[in-house]
């Protein structure tokens, strides 16, 4: 045991602490704990996970040649993920998944500022742990061949020199076949380990769980359907597993398809009327889907002056149909889930972007049933291609035309890459070209994080001391946009467009802006309301909810007499029922009506008909 637990395992034990430390680090800056908490996510439990997480990862140093080596690769893996997430977090509020590391055809210019803007101190220190080890693997080396070299060896000559590597080599050889115990010994410490902690967990949140087995195969158990959520129950390298058993397509079960089926027959509408369509006979159908759109935003003064006066109006307004409780349901496909739950009526993926993965199938959508009706269909935006797979989305959804990045390269050049102001001036001139019925989709995206740098145009909201500087930021990106709204209102009215269209504003996600509650305004704490607005809806409707972002798609189908498309989506539409509850996930819930079982369930019959391609 002597000749085991040699002057070299320091080096292992400080490998070791470091994968805790940074971990450790990770876990406590996003699940916010403070030391001395032992509630909800106590220290101890986390430390507990993380020495598990350690132990696996070290595990092949016992009986691997190159085993520093490999010390050093796990340890700046571990860095990097850990970097990842505390970049990933603020944005997604839920940990990266392994799935999405994967995902280059994502990389762009508006990722890249995003996620430059997102670094922090607290993020660089996590990712220069490794260099600790380093630092000690130099001195260990410096020092081990001062110690181990006599004064006559100075002068040794080169085959004594690789006489001594080869019996290094050896040794080292003979150390490996000779640890095979140690490493089943340390695959069984984590085993055990983490059946102890796991059970721990069963019995303090049994009512969770059917089984000790469950909270194992239930992957995103309690507050809301996060990746987050397994790891601090079950810790990385569990999750690791458990994402690598799920990324292993089996198909979809019989009994996930009659499962869906029987959800169909009993949940979904098949209503056919057309009783609540606008008035407006064969309506255009402009849909602005904003960037990061707050519904705190709307109606906040800023000493004494109104953040956005156009959104005001329009939320006063008893002619339009509004919701300022619309509570976000994006999961890790962000900006691309919100486009596919208002076209398609569909929940998007939990554990993967429906976008990135799965645009190869076949979906109804909002298009598709206008197009029946002779529609033209047009999107706008000013995304790259690659970002969240717009393009291949956008013929998945059934447009006609897509006016992006590559269309737009020029405006954006000259207008330094201000979405807002391109997307909304090409709009402005483009859809009074558009001859017959039309929808046209225009996509913001100004919103978008960073807020760590200052607008230009800055107007007095910069000047201000009110709320903190990210806030200031994010709210002179969203006047700005109120703004150019208002214009874009105006010259549809002077075309004479605005009363021959129904015109959607509906945020594509919430955004916190900053971490700090006491820092931002806010309706709730999670600060998670989205907007909707219908103009010329034909009926003048105020809903207090909360809704799902999945309720709009059904909606818009009563407003657009649309009602002869077969699929009505998996949510409810807000001038037939009282929508009053909202399901984030399958466990986390908003409000309280008899509707919510049904939307708990929705999100595991929208996963088995995603994966079956049950609309080809």
């Amino acid at each position: 045991m002597r000749k085991v637990f040699n002057k070299n395992s320091g080096f292992y034990i400080l490998a070791a602490v470091l994968i805790i430390a940074m971990l450790f680090t990770v876990s406590i800056i996003i699940t916010h704990t403070k030391f001395g908490s032992f509630s909800e996510q106590p220290i101890i439990k986390l430390f507990f996970n993380h020495l598990a997480d350690a132990i696996l990862l070290l595990a092949p140093c016992w009986v691997i040649k190159r085993r520093r080596t490999y010390t050093f690769i796990i340890l700046w893996l571990v860095a990097i993920w850990s970097f990842a997430q505390l970049l990933y977090y603020p944005t997604y509020r839920d940990v990266m998944p392994f799935s999405s590391f994967l995902l280059f055809k994502n990389v762009s210019g508006t990722l890249i500022k995003s996620t430059i803007g997102a670094i922090s101190k607290k993020s660089l220190m996590v990712l220069l742990m490794p260099l600790v080890l380093h630092a000690y693997h130099w001195w260990l080396k410096h020092h081990t061949s001062k110690a181990s070299q006599p004064a006559s060896t100075v002068s040794d000559t080169t085959s004594e020199r690789s006489e001594r590597q080869n019996q290094r080599a050896q040794r080292a050889t003979k150390t490996a076949k000779r640890h095979w115990w140690l490493f089943a010994a340390t695959i069984a410490a984590f085993v055990v380990l983490r059946l102890i902690i796991t059970t721990c967990i069963y019995f303090t949140y049994r009512q969770n769980y059917d089984s000790l087995r469950d909270t194992f195969t239930t992957r995103y158990s309690m507050l809301g359907g996060r990746h987050l959520n397994y790891i601090m129950h079950n810790g990385v390298m569990s999750y690791a597993i458990f994402s690598l058993i799920k990324s292993i397509d089996t198909g979809v079960s019989d009994d996930e398809k009659q499962l869906a089926e029987n959800f169909i027959k009993t949940n979904c509408p098949t209503y056919t009327d057309n009783s609540y369509k606008t008035s407006i006979e064969r309506p255009n159908l402009i849909f602005i889907m904003v960037e990061s759109l707050n519904a705190w935003a709307v109606n906040l003064d800023i000493d004494g002056k109104p953040v956005t006066p156009t959104l005001n109006s329009l939320a006063a307004d008893s002619a339009n149909i509004v919701c300022l409780n619309v509570i976000a349901q994006v999961k890790n496909g962000h900006s691309s889930d919100g486009k596919f739950m208002y076209q398609t009526g569909l929940l998007p993926m939990i554990d993967c972007s429906v976008a990135m993965e799965y645009s190869n199938r076949t979906f109804p959508s909002l298009v598709k049933a206008l197009k029946q009706r002779g529609y033209k269909a047009v999107e706008i935006c000013g995304d790259e291609s690659s970002l969240w797979n717009v393009e291949n989305m956008s013929a998945a959804y059934g447009f006609d035309e897509l006016y992006h990045h590559p269309e737009l390269e020029e405006e954006l050049e000259a207008a330094n890459y201000n979405l807002d102001k391109v997307v909304m001036e090409f709009a402005e001139k483009y859809v009074s070209t558009i001859g017959g019925n039309f929808m046209v989709q225009i996509f913001t995206g100004l919103m978008h994080s960073p807020y760590n740098y200052d607008f230009e145009p800055a107007t007095w909201i910069s000047a201000s001391k009110k709320y903190t500087q990210n806030v200031r930021n994010y709210l002179e990106k969203t006047h700005y946009f109120d703004m150019k709204l208002g214009i874009f209102l105006e010259s549809l009215k002077q075309s004479g467009l605005y009363d021959n269209s129904v015109i959607v504003i509906a945020s594509d996600h919430n955004e916190l802006v900053d971490d700090e509650p006491n820092g931002r305004p806010s309706i709730s704490e999670n600060g998670n309301e989205c907007v909707f607005i219908v103009i010329n809806g034909g009926q003048g409707k105020l809903i207090n909810g909360p809704i799902g972002q999945i309720d709009i798609y059904p909606t818009l189908l009563d407003v657009m007499g649309l009602n002869d498309y077969k699929w009505k989506g998996l949510g409810h539409s807000l001038l037939r029922y009282d929508v009053r509850s909202v399901a984030e996930s399958t466990e986390d819930t908003h409000g309280t009506s008899p509707l919510l079982k049904s939307q708990q369930q929705a999100w595991t019959v929208s996963n088995i008909l995603i994966r079956a391609n049950w609309f080809k």
